[in-house]
């Protein structure tokens, strides 16, 4: 017989909490509508890759939000 685990995930959550930092992830839309994400960008970089969209007059087709992850920064190249 198998006996129930009782798993506690608190303490992985308060510690991946600590280390997770404020970053962007970035969407493009295409002339359909649909919704494609560029990545996980720190703000930075983020900021970077949206003026190179503005200058190639693609910005109106972006949309950004706040995360806050552990996730490492997306290769991005134009």
């Amino acid at each position: 017989m198998i006996s129930p685990q009782n798993i506690d995930y608190r303490m992985q959550i308060e510690e991946a909490s600590k280390r997770a930092k404020c970053k962007k992830v970035l969407y493009l839309y295409d002339e359909y509508g649909n919704r494609h994400q560029l990545g996980v960008f720190s703000k930075k970089k983020a900021e970077e890759i949206k003026k190179q969209l503005d200058e190639k007059k693609l910005i109106d087709r972006l949309s950004e939000f706040e995360i806050r992850t552990t996730q490492p920064d997306t290769n991005f190249k134009f």
